[in-house]
């Protein structure tokens, strides 16, 4: 399998590179030898306007640019600057034994108006840019900025991705959320935090992903099946968390940031400080953390009682770059203590059902604003340790090493006797995870210039459980190998891959566990070996993936056009095969399907992106036919209602999972009418449609339509204050009506409208940079309720809110 999904590409591509030179020659890239102070465009001038961006440039042998494309970034009047800026920039060029040899490096504009007077020159600061991941994607691809990032403090990571076009939100019955990306839940969804994968239990819509957004300096979400560039698990998307770049110069500076939220008393303080080494060349490192307690939140007509919590993360990283050699180790925890809204559990299947049309829930006129979180509740640590090894090649490639170790230990706490401590459910689940990846240098073929990458990785995994019954002790094994060969000709990139992964795994459960199992047809008599006293389970998986994508400058910095066809594997995870029970952070009974196997998805995705001072634009459509679908739904029985599990835990709904084809289409977009103008109309939009193969019905739990639109006052420069910005938008979420009716508790919500706005500034003070800023969610104070959120059945999603932040760099 793997020779014929990986020889032909390696030996098709490969035959034409370069005779490699001798181990022992030595690559050194090319270095900026002369800043260049490009002219600030006078269209932008008399609105002050401020932004970034980014040109790929290709260095000749003498150290002149041979060619210079835009990469990313806007606003769109900036490009041209930044292209002839590009042009007239000057290097060192990049030596191969000491010979001049041709290179690419990525280069970053910062455009800002003059400091003081508009008599003053007007010129805008170039650095060399950091990595980015998605340089050569052919998906739909949108960036959650610094500035996007810093007015999303104090929110998780599914929160802080909330406007990206495509991105839902998941919630059940806490204080947090996870994301849903073109109707994928999160175990869809692949998430890599500086390039590692990210691994916690994923079987509860309340358990967030644990990765602080503060410490991040951009969020990529890549939409779309990615399944040979970035592993299984991708077939929704994959969500790039890039870390902040380590500090350049010698010296040592920071941030300090603060933030206040009246729905739940929301407290965030946050610090970092960064600093490099005057006397050894390229060593530099960071040290950070922050803390966050809120109280209990509050809907517009009563309080959801035990929702309050509290987090605080910290981090080191240390990495030096010297002599074409690049190093880093980093290690990151987070640590989440959260209560459960009372709102969740209902004693009887009476009282469940009558809770269902219940506008208030029941007991709620005596809930009251507290800061205490009382049973039930979760607490979560996850630490991740990562050691990193970047080399540039003799050959003029680069070689990539990462290793990293991840424990994620989560507990959880159900109702129980006064003398009852401890938690009811304990798991830890530790992760050995290492990868390697090689990159051509770029050489001109018959067919274009060509550039390869081949990549392995490896992964070890146990879960250990203890409790009451719900998920197995586990232990797992994982490999994959994939190859990608990029063809740029003329206004034409051509990306071809093709990827294999396999895994082992072996589940262990008690006899009692298995016979539970066994009675609710979760498992069969021949699914596992049963002994004396453990049953094991094992199971073993293998898949292919490819992937061919390409784009087309139809008009050079002005449109281009992507079209990408894909395919990715997601193995079963071990609660969906498994799982029987319930825990707080995910009030329905859960039953497993032992006889799952891997499901995978293929489709194709068209991506159309407009550049210029009228329309900033990206459109994305997709189609993708998913084999074996894992559904997880309400279980309806013969008598057309969905069941009642009746336990020690009260009366809870049961959900079952089961394999299905399935078809997902939808598109999603945003539009940005003059960005270069003071102010800007944004309108953004997605709509997701998911049905079952065989009968034809809509799957459940699928995002409703939704349309943001909204207007956006541009960065620029106000008398004494160095930015002023700000924005309102209003979202309206669609009912969702395309839903079978008989397979769910109760009817979908109906269509709500939330209004926001948000406006921010900075200002310099005794020679630092403050920044403040205000902000207003659900300023209308709608009573509302959302279709993905398992909290529906019995309670309202919180109401208004206004945040005040205020941050100052040092």
């Amino acid at each position: 399998m793997l020779s014929v999904l990986v020889a032909p590409l390696l030996g098709a591509f490969l035959a034409r590179a370069e005779e490699p030179p001798s181990a022992s020659s030595v690559f050194v890239p090319p270095a900026l030898t002369a800043q260049v102070a490009p002219l600030y465009p006078s269209e932008a001038l008399g609105e002050h306007l401020v932004g970034d961006v980014v040109v790929m440039v290709t260095v000749g042998t003498d150290g002149r640019p041979t060619e210079v494309v835009h990469l990313r970034g806007g606003p769109a009047v900036f490009v041209q600057s930044a292209l002839d800026a590009g042009r007239a920039l000057v290097f060192s060029p990049a030596t191969r034994d000491g010979q001049a040899v041709p290179a690419r490096i990525p280069v970053h504009f910062h455009f800002a108006p003059p400091p003081e007077t508009l008599e003053e020159e007007p010129e805008a600061l170039v650095v060399q840019a950091v990595r980015d991941p998605t340089a050569h994607e052919t998906h739909a691809v949108t960036v959650v900025d610094a500035a996007r990032l810093e007015r999303a403090a104090g929110d998780d990571l599914a929160e802080a991705m909330s406007e990206v076009p495509g991105v839902a939100l998941g919630r059940s019955a806490g204080d947090t959320t996870k994301p849903i990306v073109r109707g994928q839940q999160e175990r869809r969804i692949l998430v890599l935090m500086d390039g590692v994968r990210h691994e916690s239990q994923k079987w509860g819509l309340d358990h967030a992903t644990e990765i602080d957004p503060l410490s991040a300096g951009s969020v990529h979400v890549v939409k779309g099946a990615a399944g040979v560039r970035y592993g299984p698990d991708a077939i929704g998307g994959v969500v790039l968390v890039e870390p902040l770049p380590l500090r350049a110069a010698p010296g040592v500076g920071g941030r300090v940031q603060t933030l206040a939220e009246s729905n739940g008393q929301r407290g965030v303080l946050a610090g970092r400080l960064d600093g490099a080494s005057e006397r050894v060349e390229g060593l530099a490192w960071r040290v950070e953390g922050n803390w966050a307690r809120g109280g209990d939140l509050r809907t517009p007509r009563y309080v959801l009682a035990n929702t309050g919590s509290e987090v605080w993360n910290a981090g080191v990283t240390v990495g030096r770059a010297h002599a074409g050699w690049e190093g880093v180790v980093a290690w990151n925890h987070h640590d989440l203590r959260s209560g459960v809204t009372w709102a969740a559990r209902a004693s009887t299947p009476d009282e469940l059902r009558a809770g269902l049309s219940r506008e208030v829930p029941l007991g709620a006129e005596d809930w009251t604003e507290r800061r205490e979180i009382e049973r039930p509740w979760q607490a979560v640590r996850h630490d991740v340790a990562r050691a990193r090894l970047r080399r540039h090649l003799p050959t003029g490639g680069e070689l990539q090493a990462t290793y990293a170790f991840q424990r994620n230990h989560r507990r959880e706490y159900d109702y129980a006797r006064a003398s009852v401590e401890g938690p009811q459910f304990d798991f830890t689940l530790r992760t050995h995870t290492m990868d390697a990846a090689w990159t051509s240098a770029s050489r001109e073929t018959r067919l274009g210039r060509s550039e390869t990458e081949v990549g392995v990785g490896g992964a070890f995994q146990e879960n250990v459980y203890e409790g009451l019954p719900l998920i197995p002790n586990f232990r797992a094994l994982q490999g994959g190998l994939h190859v990608n060969e990029r063809v740029e000709r003329g206004g034409l990139v051509w990306d071809v891959g093709a990827r294999l992964d396999a895994l082992d795994r072996t589940a262990f459960m008690t006899g009692a566990a298995w016979r539970r199992s066994l009675a609710r047809g979760a498992l069969g008599e021949g699914d596992c070996v049963v002994g004396e006293d453990v049953a094991r389970c094992a199971g073993r998986y293998t898949a292919g993936s490819l992937s061919v994508g390409g784009s087309w400058v139809v008009v050079p910095d002005v449109v281009d056009v992507r079209v990408d066809a894909s395919s990715a594997t997601r193995f079963p995870n071990v609660d969906e095969l498994y799982m029987s029970g319930a825990a707080p952070t995910s009030p329905v009974v859960a039953v497993g399907d032992g006889g799952l196997g891997p499901e995978t998805t293929r489709g194709v995705s068209p991506t159309v992106t407009v550049h210029g001072n009228v329309v900033d634009a990206q459109v994305s459509a997709y189609l993708n036919h998913i084999d074996d679908y894992i559904l997880f739904g309400p279980d309806v029985g013969e008598d057309g209602r969905v069941a009642i599990d009746v336990s020690v835990q009260g009366a809870l709904p049961r959900f079952r999972f089961r394999a299905t084809d399935a078809w997902f289409w939808g598109m999603d977009g945003g539009v940005t009418l003059f960005p270069a103008a003071p102010v800007g109309v944004v309108a953004q939009g997605a709509l997701v449609r998911a049905t079952e193969v065989a009968s034809g019905l809509f799957l459940p739990l699928i995002p409703p339509d939704r349309l943001r639109l909204g207007v956006e006052i541009a960065p620029r420069r106000l008398g004494a204050l160095e930015e002023v910005r700000g924005g309102c938008v209003v979202e309206h979420v669609f009912e969702q009506t395309r839903v079978d009716g008989s397979s769910d508790l109760a009817p979908p919500p109906g269509a709500y409208t939330l209004v926001e706005a948000d406006v921010g500034l900075r200002i310099a003070v005794a020679g630092r940079t403050v920044s403040l800023g205000v902000a207003g969610r659900n300023l209308l104070d709608t009573a509302y309720r959302d279709y993905t959120s398992l909290i529906r059945y019995q309670a309202d999603e919180p109401g208004r809110s206004v945040r005040l932040r205020l941050g100052a760099d040092f």
